[in-house]
C-alpha cells in the first residue's frame, strides 16, 4: 500500500476538522413537511355578497357592473335552524345570481354563516351528535346542487373549548364535499402568532383546517371595531403581519386575505358603518376633506381619512324664538377603505404569494379598486 506523505495527511485532516465544524455549529434547515404543496395558480379575487342598502331586486344587480373581475361569489343565502336544517333566505334572488355566475364563468361557492349572536345555537347543534349529522346533510344537500361549486364555512363568536369539535367537524365535512369534488372555503379570525391574544380566534386550528380545507378565508378587518376612538380599521401592516403568520400555519395558496369595503364615522352619537359612496356623498355635502391616514412606527397605515364638520343635532331652534341658541358644530372623522388601501393590501398578497382576496362586501366601494384586479 502506497504511502501518503505527512503533509497530505495535515492537509486532510484540516478539512475533515474544518468541514465537521460547520457542520455542528449550523446544520442544514430540515425540510418542513408540515405543509403540503399545492400549485401555484394566479390569485383569486372572491367576494361576500349581501343585499345592501339601496339596492333592489336580485344579487345579481350588485355584481353585475364588475361581472367579469370575479372569480368566485359567496352569497349569505341560508339561515341555520334550531333542528341543524337550512333555510334559503331570497330563492328566487339566489337562483338568479347562481344562473347568472354560471353564464359568466363564476364560482358559486355560497357561505352557511352562524351570524355573531347565533353562534352558541350552532355550537350546541355540533356538540349534539344527532344535529350535527343534520346539519352536515343539510350542508352538502345544498353543496350537491349543480350550480354550486362548494361551500364557505363561516362560523364565528365560538368559545376556545370548541377547537377540537369545530376541526372534527370540518374535517367530515370536507371528506364528504371532496368525494363529491366540491370546495370548502372555511372563514376564520385573524391571528398574528400562535400566542394571539384573540380569546374568541382560539377555535380556529389554522394548520389542521389548512390540511383539509381548499381555502382558509382569513378576516382581515376590525382591528379597531366602531366602539373605541377613532382609528384605523385594518392597517396594512397589521394585514402583513396576519399574512405572514398564517403561511406557517397553511399552505399560502389556500390562504384568501378577507378585507372590509367599509368605514366608520365617528363623532355623533352612534358610529355608524359607511360604504365609500356614502363617505363622498358626506364630503360634498358637509365640505369634507380627505387625506391617507398617516403611516405609524409599525408601518403602512393604508386607509384614508375625512374629516367634516355638521350641525350639531342636540337642538332645533326655532327662528322665532329669540332665546334659542343655535346649535354648535359636531365635529366627525371618518376611517374608510379606498382603491389605494386595495392596491396596498394586493401587494402584500402577491409579495407573500397568497390564493387571492375576499371582498365584504362590494356594492359601495370605490370603483377604482376595480382597476387593481384588471390585469389579473
Amino acid at each position: 500500500m502506497p504511502r501518503i506523505p505527512m503533509r497530505r495527511l495535515i492537509i486532510l485532516a484540516w478539512l475533515i476538522l474544518i468541514t465537521f465544524s460547520l457542520t455542528a455549529a449550523k446544520p442544514p434547515d430540515p425540510p418542513d413537511d408540515r405543509l403540503p404543496v399545492d400549485p401555484p395558480r394566479p390569485p383569486i379575487v372572491a367576494a361576500w355578497i349581501q343585499r345592501n342598502r339601496g339596492v333592489s331586486g336580485p344579487l345579481s344587480v350588485i355584481i353585475a357592473p364588475r361581472i367579469n373581475a370575479y372569480h368566485e361569489l359567496s352569497p349569505h343565502s341560508y339561515t341555520i335552524e334550531r333542528d341543524g336544517s337550512l333555510t334559503t333566505n331570497v330563492p328566487v334572488a339566489d337562483a338568479v345570481l347562481m344562473d347568472f355566475a354560471r353564464l359568466n364563468g363564476i364560482k358559486i361557492i355560497p357561505t352557511v354563516s352562524s351570524g355573531w349572536e347565533n353562534a352558541p345555537r350552532v355550537y350546541q347543534i355540533l356538540r349534539d351528535p344527532k344535529l350535527r349529522a343534520a346539519h352536515l346533510n343539510a350542508i352538502l344537500k345544498i353543496a350537491r346542487l349543480p350550480n354550486v361549486d362548494g361551500i364557505d364555512l363561516d362560523y364565528e363568536n365560538f368559545p376556545p373549548e370548541s377547537q377540537t369539535l369545530f376541526t372534527e367537524f370540518v374535517t367530515a365535512l370536507a371528506d364528504a364535499l371532496h368525494r363529491d369534488g366540491k370546495i370548502l372555503s372555511v372563514t376564520v379570525p385573524p391571528k398574528i402568532s400562535d400566542n394571539d391574544p384573540c380569546v374568541l380566534c382560539r377555535f380556529a386550528d389554522y394548520h389542521a383546517l389548512g390540511l383539509v380545507a381548499d381555502r382558509i378565508r382569513i378576516m382581515g378587518y376590525e382591528y379597531r371595531g366602531n366602539s373605541g376612538g377613532p382609528g384605523a380599521i385594518a392597517p396594512v401592516w397589521w394585514l402583513r403581519q396576519v399574512a405572514k403568520y398564517a403561511i406557517t400555519q397553511i399552505p399560502r395558496g389556500r390562504v384568501q386575505l378577507a378585507i372590509h369595503l367599509y368605514g366608520y364615522d365617528w363623532g355623533g352619537k352612534e358610529t355608524p358603518a359607511l360604504w365609500w359612496n356614502e363617505v363622498i356623498a358626506l364630503k360634498e355635502k358637509w365640505g369634507g376633506e380627505i387625506r391617507a391616514a398617516a403611516n405609524d412606527p409599525r408601518g403602512i397605515v393604508g386607509e384614508s381619512v375625512m374629516t367634516y364638520a355638521r350641525p350639531s343635532a342636540a337642538l332645533r331652534c326655532s327662528r322665532h324664538d329669540p332665546d334659542c341658541v343655535p346649535p354648535g358644530r359636531e365635529r366627525h372623522t371618518v376611517y374608510f377603505v379606498d382603491a389605494r388601501y386595495v392596491a396596498a393590501v394586493w401587494e402584500i398578497i402577491s409579495d407573500y404569494k397568497l390564493g387571492g382576496i375576499v371582498l365584504w362586501r362590494p356594492g359601495g366601494e370605490d370603483p377604482a379598486i376595480w382597476n387593481v384586479f384588471k390585469n389579473e
